[in-house]
């Protein structure tokens, strides 16, 4: 009997990765936006297979656990579209631009939905699958990229992507997955520092880095290891000393991203990067164009979810001699104050790190609060030059990080860089 069930829980995985390497083939850059959607909707078949298994199985437990986090999550989208909603009352938007923003919010709704089906199915073990499914489809990427381009092009065009071109092109250019490449950085972070001791953990991880370097993305490039610079230094401490470290981080962040929105509006960011010479690629410019948008005083209401991309757009109409080349402000910190405005851009960012953060060490101990931590320090880095935060895979990976460690059972193979982290509690 242990025997069927085994075989049933490994062919359940490899449907697992299947399905979600086809939807994650949509990201091509070849594909349309129309496209890469209907890919995406692929998925849906794992959330009808988590539904049908938890009616055979009915396991309460796990649905407790996976429910709790899903509820978690769930608070804080619910409560964005219900602002966004408001505004876009208030503001008489459109009714194309509300079906627009909504749709957004039907595949972040989505994700958690696979994520439980994942974690109830799988448990911990739905990090690996769910990385599988992705290396998978960026794999089939590859094979066809190098038919396409050659293998001698397509090396010519890695090798000047490493020597500083200011810009890929070709096969490389082809590989620049965004929303799958910037999930390697979980990934990344959950082999080294969280994973059992196997020998699958290291070719993960060789995997892992290898898809994180093809895809070049230089903001992840530079989150990645300051991640695991603090990683490695919290591992080392105390308890105490551990949870205050989180904890002030957390609230430094915070005071930080509003920081960083009040010096891009009063025009010092575009004083410094021009002082250092930095080359923001035309973000500065935008900025200066979207100023007269918002303000920073608490009366400041916001616009309501994606409307910086209605911002953007009327610039580029209204005034044909500005530099928007972009459709969204590749800038999410500023991009959820324009949107949010004052208190609700506290709100979210309280919510995400302050309240988040509290629940993860009170319900599921250190370890989980460690990986949801480092996972999130991460992806918020990129949140200064990249629109990171609703990308469909790197929301998934991310949500489904500490939610699937939750059901983590302690082993001799645990990992042992971290001697007095005390462990999870035990999810069977």
């Amino acid at each position: 009997m242990d025997n069927e069930q085994e075989k049933r829980r490994v062919i359940l995985q490899v449907i697992y990765i299947l399905i979600l390497a086809a939807s994650a083939m949509g990201d091509m850059p070849s594909f349309t936006a129309d496209m890469s959607r209907a890919m995406k909707a692929i998925s849906l078949l794992i959330v009808l297979i988590g539904a049908s298994m938890l009616c055979v199985s009915g396991d309460i437990r796990r649905v407790k656990t996976a429910s709790s986090f899903v509820g978690v999550y769930g608070f804080i989208l619910i409560g964005i579209i219900v602002w966004s909603i408001f505004l876009w009352i208030i503001n008489l938007e459109t009714v194309d631009f509300i079906l627009r923003g909504a749709l957004k919010f039907m595949f972040q709704f989505l994700v958690l939905l696979i994520i439980f089906a994942a974690t109830y199915m799988f448990g911990e073990r739905a990090i690996y699958t769910t990385f599988y499914g992705l290396a998978l489809a960026n794999t089939v990427m590859l094979v066809i990229n190098l038919g396409v381009y050659g293998p001698v092009e397509s090396l010519n065009s890695i090798l000047a992507m490493f020597q500083g071109s200011d810009a890929q092109e070709g096969f490389a250019r082809a590989m620049e997955i965004h929303d799958i490449t910037f999930t390697y950085g979980f990934f990344i972070i959950y082999f080294l520092f969280f994973a059992q001791h196997t020998k699958e953990r290291i070719i993960d991880i060789l995997i892992a880095v290898f898809f994180f370097i093809l895809g070049w993305k230089r903001i992840a490039m530079g989150a990645l290891p300051l991640t695991i610079f603090f990683a490695i230094i919290m591992g080392r401490m105390r308890t105490k000393s551990r949870v205050r470290l989180m904890r002030f981080l957390a609230w430094l962040l915070v005071i930080a991203s509003f920081s960083y929105v009040v010096i891009t509006r009063t025009g010092i960011f575009d004083a410094i990067t021009q002082y250092y010479d930095i080359d923001t690629m035309g973000r500065s410019e935008v900025y200066k164009y979207i100023e007269k948008y918002y303000t920073i005083s608490l009366g400041f209401i916001g616009y309501g979810f994606e409307y910086t991309t209605v911002i953007l757009q009327q610039i580029a109409e209204s005034n044909p001699e500005a530099h928007i080349g972009v459709v969204a402000l590749h800038n999410n910190i500023l991009t959820i104050y324009i949107e949010l405005g004052f208190i609700g851009f506290w709100a979210w960012m309280l919510y995400t790190w302050i309240f988040q953060l509290r629940w993860m060490l009170n319900h599921w101990g250190e370890k989980v609060a460690m990986l949801f931590f480092f996972s999130e320090l991460y992806i918020f880095i990129t949140y200064m030059t990249d629109n990171t935060l609703y990308y469909f895979y790197t929301s998934l990976v991310l949500r489904l990080m500490p939610m699937a460690y939750a059901f983590h059972e302690t082993t001799e193979q645990d990992i042992r860089l971290w001697p007095w982290v005390r462990a999870q509690k035990r999810v069977t």
